[in-house]
C-alpha cells in the first residue's frame, strides 16, 4: 500500500453506482452484471481496490470511507479486507450522486467536524500515481487557504465530446470555475480545448463544513434527512437509513450543488494517463500497448467475448 508522512486527509469513496456503460465488458469477464467499480479489469485487483489504494496515500485506513450499494456490501467487504479498517456504509437504493455524498459525509462530520475531504469516484484509471497525488496535495492548499470547494480537472489531450468540462477562469492568481459544460457536441469540445477547458473528473476537496452547508443549501431536504445520522452517529445504522431513504428525493450533486455554488475553484490535473472507465474504449485507450492489454485480451479471449468488446477493440 502507498504511504506518505502526513495521511490525515479524510476520503470518501463513490462506489454505490450500477456501472452499466461498462456492462459489457464487465459481463465479459466475470459472467454476470457486476458493477464496474468490482470488476478485475486489471489482473491483480478492482478498481475499487485500486480507488482505495490511492487513498491511502494521503488518507489513514480509518479515514477512508467506501459509500456502497447494500446489495454489494459482502462484496465490497471482502475485497477491502485487506486494506485496514477502511469504513463501509451501504445506502438501501441509488438516489443519485446528492444522497451518495451526503450519506458518507455524515459519518464523516459527526466523527470529525474539522475534517478535510477528499471525493473520489470508483470508477477512474490513473497510470503515473505522483501527479495525481500532488495534485490532490495542491487541492488541499486551496481548499484550506480559501475554504472553498476545489475541483480537480484533468488536461485534455482531445476533445472528448463524452467528458464534462470545467471551463477555468483566473482572477488574482486564483484559478475559478468559471462554468460547466457537460457533454458537448464535437465543435463545442473541440472550442473548449482550444480555450483551456479542463475534463471534470468529479475528484473534490473541501472541509466537511463546507460541503455540508452547500449540501444544505442547494440539496435542503435530503440533508435535513440526514442530519440525525450527525447528531446520533447512526450513519450505519441500516433500519434508521432505510427508513430515511423510502421518502428521500434523489439528488445529483453536479446539476443540483455544483452548477449553483458560488465560488468554486479548480486545479489542474497534469497529463498522467487519467481516465474515467465509462466504456470499453476508454479501457482500450488506457491500456493499449502494455502488458496489462495483452492479459485482459487473453483473458477475455478465454471467456469467449462478444460483439461489443471485439468491435471496440478493432
Amino acid at each position: 500500500m502507498q504511504r506518505t508522512e502526513n495521511r490525515d486527509l479524510w476520503s470518501i469513496v463513490l462506489a454505490a453506482g450500477d456501472g452499466t456503460r461498462l456492462r459489457s465488458l464487465t459481463r465479459a469477464l466475470h459472467g454476470e452484471d457486476l458493477p464496474k467499480q468490482f470488476a478485475r479489469i486489471e489482473a491483480s485487483r478492482s478498481l475499487l481496490q485500486s480507488t482505495v489504494e490511492r487513498a491511502l496515500g494521503w488518507s489513514v485506513p480509518e479515514r477512508v470511507v467506501v459509500v456502497v450499494a447494500s446489495e454489494r456490501e459482502e462484496l465490497a467487504r471482502r475485497q477491502l479486507m485487506g486494506y485496514g479498517a477502511v469504513t463501509i456504509i451501504s445506502q438501501p437504493k441509488n438516489l443519485g450522486t446528492g444522497p451518495g455524498i451526503l450519506l458518507p459525509l455524515a459519518h464523516v462530520v459527526a466523527a470529525d467536524p474539522e475534517a478535510k475531504v477528499v471525493i473520489l469516484p470508483s470508477d477512474h484509471f490513473v497510470r503515473e500515481e505522483a501527479p495525481f497525488k500532488d495534485t490532490i496535495r495542491r487541492a488541499r492548499a486551496r481548499a484550506e487557504a480559501g475554504d472553498s470547494l476545489v475541483l480537480v480537472g484533468a488536461e485534455p489531450d482531445f476533445a472528448d465530446p463524452q467528458y464534462g468540462w470545467i471551463v477555468p477562469r483566473k482572477d488574482k492568481g486564483i484559478t475559478y470555475v468559471d462554468c460547466f459544460e457537460e457533454k458537448p457536441n464535437e465543435g463545442t469540445a473541440q472550442r473548449l480545448l482550444d480555450k483551456g477547458a479542463l475534463w471534470n473528473t468529479f475528484v473534490l476537496v473541501a472541509s466537511a463544513r463546507h460541503l455540508w452547508r452547500l449540501g444544505s443549501t442547494h440539496l435542503p431536504e435530503q440533508s435535513r434527512a440526514l442530519e440525525i445520522c450527525v447528531h446520533e452517529h447512526s450513519v450505519q445504522e441500516h433500519e434508521l437509513v432505510e427508513e430515511i431513504y423510502s421518502t428521500m428525493p434523489a439528488g445529483d450533486f453536479s446539476r443540483d450543488v455544483l452548477e449553483h455554488a458560488s465560488g468554486l475553484e479548480v486545479v489542474s490535473l497534469p497529463e498522467c494517463g487519467w481516465s474515467d472507465w465509462g466504456t470499453p474504449e476508454r479501457v482500450l485507450a488506457s491500456l493499449r500497448g502494455t502488458s496489462e492489454f495483452a492479459r485482459l485480451s487473453e483473458r477475455l479471449r478465454s471467456k469467449h467475448e462478444r460483439l461489443a468488446w471485439k468491435a471496440a477493440a478493432s
